[in-house]
């Protein structure tokens, strides 16, 4: 049999779902509108960073004018740095329409066509995943990707009249596009996953400014996978190794703050590449998300295999960039350079809350559903539908191993000491341990809606109030500690603190033991419930509430016949 032969995949021309995209946006009103609306504004803002920049950087205050000996000496003089701030405005304005606009477009459109039923046809339609997925990925932001183009000619001015290295350039816009692609991939899952379209759009809008305005700071405390998420740090990398003298004016980074590499384990990595790497990484899982999504909507987000696989990334990200630091004795936060023990064991005992947290994010991903638990007799042991129980004690078990090498690595380094015995570590196994499966076991009895209502009730609110209290209580030690203890969320750094020698006088100790007792026992009961659920179940047929006659044939008709004359 003759098989018919596909296209490419990168064809976009044979792609029926990408021709569809493009014509439904590529308007030809819309597209003008929006050409002559961009380059006006892009045209206005290019000029003006370059003369701003050209007459803060006049000595004398001088008047002069364009064509004049002074403009010609100024502008051969400070011409470079300011034909480069144009282009960083013209690529600012680039990133404004792909990534914010762009984003925002892929989730809503995604969501709308889901309530409208399309998306049902193009599940029909005979194309493989892979090309469903690419042919939404580049089909739905066209008309931002084209309205970013059209404004290169202002690079190229820049580049021409600047001097500027082309590339550099090149670099730049490489990791521009990347970065796109994994913002386009956000609003492309956070439309398939919600079918409200406002709402699908302002959380793949709200994701990109967490990346960019709120992620990065995280940084400045020594966690610089997610920081690392935004691009503007491998575009201002790369530009100041192309072009070194942008660190000379005072609103830039000086030499002395400027660290052009990452120290991952023994080797260093240049801040783009380590960038690239990172938003290849998550752009990855984006894709297994779209895929397993596109072949069973009923699935889970990425399985069992793939939470393990992306955990166990993440976590080898994490310690990667971390360990050197405590090792070489420089405790990872900016501000504070080298400080007692004390702000070091503090520094653990967050970054513990943050793995119990992360892991309970992770845990909410092997939930089964129970339209995967019905079809459990037909799945391996790895399916969506079987007891994920033995994965949360995987996935709790790498948490474990990243925080004790931490802890190993701040007792080489210069932030005093933290017992790392047997029972300290079987102590904080079970603060990360505990909530994990708690949390597992609640979702799986009441599921996502009221476990979400319910969780918040129970492990932030008493967070909150005990915030509050701590701050107006005259004994802190009191109730406040007593109440932040029922959070899920603090059971981690309880643990840490309790076995910190410098704060045995707080007796963390006994909040932890009383609270993990009583998520212990609620865990009992609570999977007692959920295993029924948790449990394969058989379709009933149209024959299980009709008595059998002898031969073992149920006679349906007969003892509706006898219903019918008693009545």
């Amino acid at each position: 049999m003759n098989h018919r032969s596909e296209p490419s995949l990168w064809n976009l021309p044979a792609n029926p779902l990408f021709r569809r995209y493009a014509a439904a946006r590529l308007r030809i009103v819309r597209l003008i509108v929006w050409v002559i609306l961009s380059q006006v504004i892009t045209g206005f803002l290019w000029a003006l960073a370059v003369l701003i920049y050209l007459i803060s950087m006049n000595p004398a205050q001088i008047s002069f004018e364009l064509g004049t000996p002074a403009f010609d000496s100024l502008l051969e003089e400070h011409g470079q740095i300011a034909f480069l701030i144009g282009w960083m405005m013209v690529l600012i304005v680039q990133g404004v329409i792909v990534i914010m606009k762009g984003t925002f477009s892929v989730a809503t459109g995604v969501a709308r066509e889901s309530n409208e039923g399309m998306m049902d046809g193009i599940h029909l339609t005979p194309l493989s995943t892979s090309r469903k997925i690419v042919g939404q990925l580049l089909g739905l932001p066209i008309l931002e990707n084209l309205i970013a183009i059209q404004l290169l000619p202002w690079v190229g001015l820049s580049a021409v009249l600047g001097g500027l290295p082309l590339e550099m350039i090149g670099k730049v816009y490489l990791l521009f596009a990347s970065s796109a692609l994994f913002h386009h991939a956000i609003g492309l899952v956070a439309g398939t996953i919600i079918r409200q379209k406002i709402l699908a759009g302002t959380l793949a809008q709200l994701c990109v400014i967490l990346l960019h305005f709120v992620l990065p700071t995280f940084g400045k405390f020594g966690i610089g996978v997610i920081s690392h998420l935004g691009v503007e740090p491998a575009i201002y990398h790369t530009i100041v190794r192309a072009v070194p003298s942008v660190t000379k004016p005072e609103f830039f980074q000086s030499n002395e703050e400027l660290s052009s590499t990452v120290s991952f384990f023994r080797w260093e990595f240049l801040i783009p590449g380590y960038h690239w790497v990172i938003t290849i990484s998550a752009l990855a899982i984006l894709v297994v998300i779209l895929a397993r999504r596109w072949n069973d909507r009923r699935s889970l987000l990425l399985g069992k295999v793939g939470v393990a696989v992306s955990v166990c990334w993440i976590l080898t990200l994490t310690c990667g960039e971390l360990l050197p630091k405590f090792e070489g004795g420089n405790i990872p936060v900016e501000f504070a350079g080298r400080v007692p023990g004390e702000v070091g064991q503090m520094w653990v005992l967050g970054f513990g809350m943050m793995l119990g947290i992360l892991n309970l994010v992770f845990v909410s991903l092997l939930v089964p559903s129970r339209e995967a638990r019905i079809r459990v007799e037909n799945e391996r042991w790895w399916g969506d539908g079987r007891d994920a129980l033995p994965w949360v004690l995987g996935i709790s078990l790498m948490s474990i191993v990243a925080w004790c090498l931490l802890i190993r690595a701040m007792n080489s380094g210069d932030f005093g000491s933290m017992p790392l015995e047997f029972t300290d570590v079987f102590v904080l196994s079970c603060s990360i341990m505990i909530p994990a499966v708690s949390w597992y076991a609640f979702v799986l009895w009441q599921g996502w809606k009221r476990a979400l209502c319910i969780g918040f009730i129970v492990g932030v609110l008493p967070l909150m109030i005990s915030i509050l209290g701590a701050l107006v209580s005259a004994s802190p030690d009191g109730w406040p500690k007593w109440f932040g203890g029922a959070s899920l969320l603090v059971m981690p750094g309880y643990a840490a603190a309790w076995r910190m020698p410098s704060m045995t006088n707080l007796h963390f100790g006994s909040v932890f033991l009383t609270s993990a007792l009583c998520y212990t026992v609620a865990t009992v009961f609570i999977s007692r419930s959920a295993r029924l659920l948790a449990q394969p179940r058989r379709f009933l047929t149209p024959f299980a509430e009709c008595p059998p006659l002898e031969d073992g044939v149920p006679d349906r008709m007969h003892t509706n016949t006898n219903e019918h004359t008693k009545k």
